[in-house]
C-alpha cells in the first residue's frame, strides 16, 4: 500500500515516523519548504515539493497535515485523485467545506478518517470500554479541562486567515471528540465564552463551553492557553449514575464503583502509530476507520457553534504575549498548502 503524506511540519513528521513502522506500506511526502524534505530524506523517504507531484505518484491514500484553511481543498483533491484519506483535525475550518469533503469520498467510494489520535492512547480507549461496558451506570456529567502554558507553535496557528481558528481548532477540538468518543453520544447543544485573554492575536486562546447531549448528560470544557510559563495538564472526569472515573492524560485512568479503584496507566502510548495501524487495517480489511469524517464533521459542527456563540475579542491590554508573525507564502505555483 503507498501511502502519501502532505505535510512535513509537526503533525506531518509524527505520522510519516508511525506509518514507517507498519509493514507492507511504502511512503512518500510533500512539503513546499526546501529544508523540511531535507529532513525527511535523510530519514530515507522519497520527498517531492507539490501537491501535484504527490498525486502524480499514485498514492492509495494519503494523510493531509496542512494550515487549516486548506485542509478541505487538500483531501477533495486527493478524494478526486482516487485516494483515502486522513485528514488531520478539525479537517476544515466551515460546515459546508467538511459535508462537501464528505459527500465527494461518498460518491468516490472513498474512506474518510479523522486524525483524533488520543482515541488511541491506552487510558482513553480504557475508560470508553468502562463506560461502555456500564461499569459507572449511565453517564451524567462530563468535565474536560486541557490547559497548557506557553510553547513554541507554528507561526500560522494565530492567524484567522491560515487557522480559520484559535486554541478550539489547534487543540480544544480533542476535547470535543474524547467527550463524544467517552460517552458514545452526540452533542445537542453548545454555549460557550470565547476570549482572547493572553496574547495579541486574531483568535482566541480561552473558551470555556457548556455543552448538552442528547441522552440527557450535561458536560463542560476549558480549553486555555496561557501565555507564561504554567502547571498544564488535561484532566477529564465523567460521572455515572453508579460511580465515576478520572482521566489523566498521559498518566493514568481510574474509576471507581462501590468503593474499589481500579487503575489503567497511560504509558507507554504512541497515539499517532495507533492511528496508522487503524488507518491501514480498515483499509485492507475494506471498512470505515475509526474515528471517521462524521465524527470529524460532528465535532467541527460544536465548535463553530461555541464560535457563534461566543465571538472573540482580541486581547488590547499590554500585558498581552505577541504572537509570531506567519510566514509568507504558504503556497507555492502548484497551489500547495505548507505546514
Amino acid at each position: 500500500m503507498r501511502i502519501g503524506i502532505l505535510g512535513m511540519g509537526s503533525a506531518g513528521s509524527r505520522h510519516l515516523r508511525a506509518f514507517r513502522r507498519l509493514s507492507g506500506v511504502d511512503l512518500i511526502a510533500a512539503d513546499v519548504d526546501a529544508e523540511r524534505r531535507r529532513h525527511a530524506e535523510a530519514d530515507g523517504v522519497s520527498v517531492v515539493p507539490s501537491l501535484n507531484d504527490l498525486l502524480a505518484a499514485r498514492p492509495d491514500a494519503m494523510v493531509i497535515a496542512v494550515p487549516h484553511v486548506y485542509l478541505a481543498e487538500a483531501g477533495m483533491r486527493a478524494i478526486d485523485a482516487g485516494c483515502h484519506v486522513l485528514m488531520e483535525k478539525p479537517m476544515a475550518t466551515g460546515r459546508d467545506d467538511a459535508a462537501a469533503l464528505l459527500e465527494r469520498a461518498r460518491r468516490a467510494g472513498r474512506f474518510v478518517m479523522v486524525s483524533f489520535v488520543h482515541r488511541f492512547r491506552p487510558e482513553v480507549a480504557e475508560a470508553r470500554r468502562v463506560i461502555a461496558r456500564g461499569h459507572i451506570g449511565q453517564p451524567r456529567l462530563i468535565v474536560d479541562i486541557m490547559a497548557s502554558g506557553a510553547s513554541d507553535m507554528p507561526s500560522w496557528v494565530w492567524s484567522r486567515r491560515h487557522a480559520g481558528g484559535g486554541m478550539m481548532f489547534y487543540n480544544g477540538i480533542h476535547q470535543i471528540d474524547r467527550a463524544r468518543f467517552l460517552l458514545g453520544d452526540d452533542i445537542a447543544t453548545v454555549r460557550a465564552e470565547v476570549r482572547t485573554l493572553g496574547y495579541r492575536s486574531e483568535v482566541e486562546d480561552t473558551v470555556t463551553a457548556l455543552l448538552g447531549f442528547r441522552s440527557g448528560a450535561v458536560g463542560t470544557v476549558v480549553q486555555h492557553k496561557a501565555p507564561a510559563a504554567a502547571l498544564g495538564s488535561w484532566d477529564t472526569q465523567v460521572f455515572g449514575s453508579i460511580g465515576s472515573l478520572h482521566i489523566t492524560t498521559g498518566r493514568e485512568m481510574r474509576w471507581t464503583a462501590g468503593g474499589d479503584v481500579v487503575k489503567v496507566a497511560g504509558m507507554p502510548e504512541d497515539r499517532f502509530l495507533g492511528a496508522a495501524t487503524e488507518f491501514v487495517a480498515a483499509l485492507r480489511e475494506g471498512r470505515p476507520p475509526e474515528p471517521n469524517g462524521e465524527d470529524g464533521l460532528a465535532a467541527l459542527e460544536a465548535v463553530l457553534r461555541m464560535y457563534a456563540d461566543g465571538p472573540s475579542p482580541t486581547v488590547s491590554s499590554p500585558m498581552g504575549k505577541d504572537t509570531p508573525p506567519v510566514e509568507e507564502p504558504l503556497l507555492d505555483a502548484s497551489s500547495h498548502p505548507r505546514r
